[in-house]
């Protein structure tokens, strides 16, 4: 079992439309996996202004795929119903069997079992469920054809500490990503999520939203209790959404 690990780096997204993306790509790929037969111990998203990182821990390696039995027309059906089924199931005629049912006496063909790779599938359905999500506000920008809530800079993506290669549009895939949004010369290459978390704390950039949220609601709360301000203060605490663009690339802890 293995880490599947994305971000996506971009000029700064309003927080609502962060949300709406971390968590529906999140869902689609929950959705993939588990349509695969593909199981993970945990996954989560997180964002800030400029960074949406997916994460997937313990994610099988490989998927066994059994023979499976598919049923055709019946056998009384005409010529063109039987050639459209050969043609759409990729197979020779000589592939068809005859098996009786309660429904009656249908062609019927065998799936043959297989073994797929979790990294194969990532590279063929990254780039889709990317350009499948619908923005309620995006733009395009430069001569690119690509729409997004805001501009796209880079896409981080690793599996098993091995970068899943993919093409999105005008950008490439890899396993380093910008450190700094003002100066974009500089990146970094991350192999897992735990080190990426922590390089970025040490920065100052709070990657985890509630977190954020902790952080910033406990400062406010001991700036009241130094002004000795009291009362119902939880009126004035940040939500969420709020907090998630606190913090960012170029913010302190301090």
């Amino acid at each position: 079992m293995s880490e599947f690990f994305l971000e996506l780096f971009s000029e700064e997204i309003p927080a609502g439309l962060q949300k709406n993306l971390r968590e529906k790509i999140l869902d689609d790929f929950k959705i993939l996996f588990n349509e695969k037969l593909i199981k993970s111990k945990k996954s989560f998203s997180l964002s800030t202004p400029n960074r949406v990182v997916i994460v997937f821990e313990e994610l099988d390696k490989l998927i066994e795929i059994k023979s499976e039995e598919i049923r055709g027309p019946k056998i009384d059906a005409p010529d063109k119903a039987l050639d459209g089924f050969i043609r759409s199931s990729k197979i020779e005629k000589n592939d068809l069997y005859k098996k009786k049912t309660e429904k009656g006496e249908f062609y019927f063909y065998k799936t043959k079992s297989k073994t797929l790779k979790t990294h194969d599938l990532l590279v063929d359905f990254i780039p889709k469920i990317l350009g499948n999500y619908q923005w309620k506000k995006s733009m395009k920008w430069g001569e690119f054809d690509l729409s997004w809530g805001r501009p796209l800079k880079s896409i981080l993506s690793v599996f098993d500490k091995k970068i899943i290669n993919f093409e999105f549009h005008h950008l490439v895939s890899s396993n380093s990503t910008f450190i700094d949004k003002d100066l974009e010369e500089k990146k970094k290459v991350f192999e897992n999520f735990k080190t990426y978390q922590k390089f970025f704390e040490k920065q100052g950039v709070i990657i985890d939203q509630e977190k954020r949220l902790k952080i910033i609601n406990s400062s406010f709360l001991k700036i009241l209790n130094k002004k000795k301000i009291y009362g119902n203060t939880s009126l004035i605490f940040l939500t969420p959404n709020q907090a998630l663009n606190y913090f960012d690339d170029t913010d302190s802890m301090h």
